[in-house]
């Protein structure tokens, strides 16, 4: 699989751009942001690569950072948005302002997409907006590592488990599936603990 990258820009088009590297030429379908940033034909250019794979058919689909890489990746997870989707959804606003949207559930940015819908905004909605507020819990915990000794590591990771709505037996059942005696730090415990979860 390519996951990224790096090599000359040979052309372009509105969507699209090919970049060769190592003597091959890459046909990669491109965001909206990722165009943004290309210089002209000839110029060296980079993009984080999503491989997709079907029986008739293997492509590429380029973007400016990681982040976006990610977004995309999720998209593509909901039923009803495939790649091209994904990659109009994200073409209409950058990661930021989805993630925004998707977590105060504004459909707004996802309709502007073509062929998105509102049962399709709101399947992406549903599907991302428990994910995203799973990666906002895990990066406002402090990145220091408690010990399990002290008992805080398990109280922060019980407290963003209950902030993200399960229930206090739901926490329980999440701080039970992680292995204290490895003294984890907070993020990979609720990491864990989510997973446990099924988020």
């Amino acid at each position: 699989m390519i996951a990224y990258l790096r090599g000359r820009l040979l052309r372009q088009t509105a969507d699209t751009v090919v970049v060769e590297t190592g003597g091959v030429g890459y046909l990669v379908s491109i965001t909206a942001t990722a165009r943004e940033k290309l210089g002209p034909a000839g110029a060296e250019v980079s993009l984080h690569i999503h491989t997709h794979v079907r029986e008739d058919q293997l492509a590429l689909f380029g973007f400016a950072s990681a982040e976006e890489l990610q977004l995309f990746q999720q998209l593509i997870q909901v039923d009803g948005v495939g790649p091209k989707v994904g990659l109009g959804i994200l073409s209409m606003a950058s990661p930021e302002v989805l993630k925004r949207a998707i977590l105060a559930e504004e459909i707004g940015p996802i309709r502007r997409a073509p062929g998105v819908g509102p049962r399709t905004a709101q399947k992406v909605i549903i599907d991302l907006k428990p994910k995203l507020e799973a990666e906002a819990a895990i990066l406002a915990l402090p990145r220091a590592a408690a010990s399990a000794g002290d008992g805080e590591g398990p109280r922060q990771v019980e407290a963003a488990l209950r902030g993200l709505g399960f229930t206090a037996q739901q926490a329980r059942q999440g701080l039970e599936a992680v292995d204290w005696s490895g003294h984890p730090g907070p993020q990979e415990a609720l990491a864990i603990a989510l997973r446990a979860l099924g988020r």
